[in-house]
C-alpha cells in the first residue's frame, strides 16, 4: 500500500510588537514548519497599510495594545473580524480588551514562548476544527497493589498533588497514590482540562468554583495556592471561557 502524506497547511502570522519581542517571535517561528512570518512592525498604522496591500489577510495577527495606544491606533477593532487576533500587553488588566476584540488569545509581555505554542494551536484549531478531536476522558494508573490498574475518569478528579517521587490523585471522597512524577502526569494530561497552578498541583478546571487572589477554590471548598510562576499561564488558559461585560469596571486579581 502506498502511503499518501497530507500536505502541510501553511499559516501566516503578522506581528505588531516592539522590535525585541517581534524578533523573539520571528526566531521562534523557525521551530514551526506550518507558520511563516507575514511581516512585523512596531507602528500599527504602517502595519495596517501593509496588511491591506496583501492579497489576503494573515491567518493571525499579534497586536500589542500598548503599542497601539502609543500611536493612537484602533487597529484591533479594524481587523478583528478578518483574522485570528492575538492581544499582548504587560498588564493582565488588558485581558478585558482582548475579550472585547473577540481575540483568540491574550498573552502577557514578555511573551512566554511555551504559551505562544498553545496560542498557535488555537489558531490551527480555529481554522481546522475537525482535526482536533477530543481525546479519551479517562486514564489508568498502577495502584499500590502489584499488578492492579485502576481507571480514573477525568471528571472525577479534583486535583493532583506532587509528593517527592510519587503523586496523590484526589477525588471527592477518595485518593490514590501512584509512582509517577508531576512532570510525567502534566505531559500525559496536556490538552485536557487539567491546569498546572503550582509546582506541586495540577487542578481539574471543571472542578474550579472560583479564583480568589492567589487561591483556586474547588467545588468541594478546598483551597489551593497558585504559584507565582504559574499564575499568568493559568489565567491565560481560563481566558477563552471568561465572560465579562465590555462596559468595563473589572480588575484582574493580582
Amino acid at each position: 500500500m502506498i502511503s499518501h502524506l497530507a500536505k502541510t497547511e501553511i499559516f501566516s502570522l503578522y506581528v505588531i510588537e516592539e522590535s525585541v519581542a517581534a524578533n523573539a517571535i520571528a526566531n521562534h517561528l523557525h521551530h514551526h514548519t506550518d507558520f511563516i512570518l507575514a511581516g512585523s512592525q512596531n507602528n500599527p498604522n504602517i502595519a495596517l497599510e501593509e496588511i491591506l496591500k496583501k492579497e489576503r489577510f494573515p491567518d493571525a495577527v499579534i497586536v500589542n495594545v500598548e503599542v497601539c495606544a502609543a500611536h493612537q491606533s484602533n487597529l484591533p477593532e479594524l481587523i478583528t473580524n478578518h483574522t485570528s487576533l492575538i492581544i499582548t500587553s504587560q498588564s493582565p488588566e488588558d485581558a478585558v480588551l482582548a475579550f472585547s476584540y473577540n481575540a483568540v488569545d491574550f498573552l502577557i509581555n514578555p511573551i512566554c514562548l511555551t504559551q505562544l505554542n498553545y496560542t498557535l494551536d488555537k489558531v490551527r484549531a480555529g481554522k481546522y476544527p475537525e482535526r482536533h478531536n477530543d481525546g479519551p476522558r479517562h486514564f489508568y494508573i498502577q495502584s499500590e497493589a502489584k499488578g492492579k490498574m485502576i481507571r480514573l475518569n477525568h471528571d472525577d478528579v479534583f486535583y493532583i498533588e506532587a509528593c517527592q517521587n510519587y503523586v496523590t490523585i484526589h477525588l471527592e471522597k477518595s485518593k490514590y497514590v501512584t509512582y509517577l512524577t508531576m512532570k510525567e502526569l502534566e505531559q500525559k494530561l496536556s490538552n485536557t482540562s487539567f491546569l498546572r497552578i503550582h509546582k506541586s498541583h495540577l487542578v481539574n478546571e471543571s472542578k474550579i468554583h472560583s479564583v480568589d487572589g492567589d487561591y483556586v477554590i474547588l467545588e468541594n471548598n478546598f483551597f489551593l495556592k497558585i504559584g507565582a510562576n504559574y499564575k499568568e499561564s493559568m489565567l491565560a488558559s481560563l481566558y477563552p471561557n471568561f465572560f465579562i461585560s465590555k462596559r468595563g469596571g473589572f480588575k484582574v486579581a493580582k
